[in-house]
């Protein structure tokens, strides 16, 4: 995929405050919403943990995990692999007042971790016209001129 398509990932998901990191739990997938740290410059989503979460031992037992971004008009769905990470200037790099508030036992806790993905896969939906485009759009497909609306730019992009 185009390096411009891999450029627009990455700066729609750093747009995002929250998003669902979904583990597996044995035959079963657990989602749960995390407050997403990207970096760009690693090509990795980063989250600060407590290493003692469920969902540490779920990644240490199967790494495959998945993230869905979503908000009005935008929507990002990625897949990769996870790690749990000690390092302690990791941990101080993205740690902020957000996450003090989760984590009121301070960043020098060793229990403190850094939950990273490394996404190999992506797919994204961003919505690109306005309201009256998308009225006319819907009204064409309703009525039978389009198979479906145009109203939104869809790729897969392999990272």
């Amino acid at each position: 995929m185009s390096e411009q398509s891999v450029e627009k990932f990455w700066d729609m998901i750093g747009d995002f405050d929250t998003c669902m990191v979904t583990t597996r739990d044995g035959d079963k997938l657990r989602a749960r919403p995390m407050a997403p740290r990207v970096s760009k410059a690693r090509d990795k989503i980063l989250f600060i943990t407590d290493r003692d979460s469920h969902k540490v031992d779920e990644v240490e037992a199967d790494n495959r995990v998945s993230c869905t971004f979503t908000k009005h008009g935008e929507y990002v769905a990625v897949s990769g692999t996870a790690s749990i990470s000690g390092d302690r200037a990791l941990v101080d790099e993205i740690w902020d007042a957000e996450v003090e508030a989760w984590m009121p036992q301070g960043k020098d806790d060793p229990s403190v971790a850094v939950f990273v993905i490394d996404p190999n896969q992506a797919e994204i939906w961003d919505v690109t016209t306005n309201k009256v485009k998308q009225a006319y759009e819907f009204a064409k497909a309703y009525v039978g001129d389009k198979p479906q609306p145009d109203t939104t730019d869809n790729r897969k992009i392999d990272l």
